[in-house]
């Protein structure tokens, strides 16, 4: 990797309105556990990875997204220059306005989001599930591709610190599982719980402590 080569990334905490726009010599992944353990950033985590570029000069790109952001940031937090009030969703679309000549690799992120399969799959589960409903009740929903969680998640989808939806990967021998929570109305539809049960699915109340209020898990095989 050359002197200058490196990565330029957008982070997101459910517990601040500020995202982080910052740059790392080395994968994000790493750079998060030291902002997740430090301070003044670790009291307003802990923070994920929304967005990031592998890039050939990540010092210049993250000047240019500072400058291009410089009337958003937080000035009022000490020892930082580097959270900003502004969406992430506008800090990507400049990042897929860079040059291909500064880009080496977009994320695997990126590339999912190019399989109208899978994009479909997760637009309909916002839009007829209902997860959106509980924002007020649970705060920030996050997702996460390729999450670092037991029984091999191809994503999950979090209200919080609650999981309320997620697919695995699937694999020849052991098919791809799909769980979403739902409120507990799903228990009068006869039909969805014949179609649950052909799909080698359940359904069940969440009773754990911090269950979300009224949810129901329904889990099944099946592709997007």
């Amino acid at each position: 990797m050359g002197n200058n080569e490196g990565y330029v990334y957008i982070l997101t905490s459910p517990n601040t309105e500020y995202i982080k726009i910052g740059g790392t010599d080395y994968p994000p992944l790493k750079r998060i556990r030291e902002i997740n353990s430090t301070e003044p950033y670790q009291s307003l985590g802990p923070w994920t990875l929304t967005d990031f570029r592998q890039v050939s000069d990540w010092r210049s790109v993250e000047y240019f997204l500072h400058y291009a952001f410089r009337s958003k940031v937080n000035k009022k937090i000490e020892q930082q220059k580097e959270l900003f009030k502004v969406s992430p969703q506008e800090v990507s679309k400049i990042l897929d306005t860079l040059t291909p000549e500064l880009i080496i690799n977009k994320p695997k992120i990126d590339r999912m989001f190019q399989d109208d399969v899978f994009l479909s799959y997760i637009v309909n589960l916002f839009n007829f599930t209902g997860l959106l409903n509980w924002l007020n009740i649970q705060g920030a929903w996050t997702f996460v591709l390729f999450p670092r969680t037991g029984g091999g998640r191809y994503f999950t989808i979090n209200i919080g610190p609650h999981e309320v939806a997620f697919s695995t990967l699937g694999k020849k021998d052991n098919p791809q599982y799909n769980m979403i929570l739902v409120d507990r109305l799903i228990f009068d539809f006869a039909e969805v719980k014949k179609w649950i049960k052909k799909h080698n699915g359940k359904m069940a109340s969440d009773e754990y402590a911090t269950a979300l209020p009224r949810s129901v898990s329904l889990g099944f095989e099946g592709p997007f």
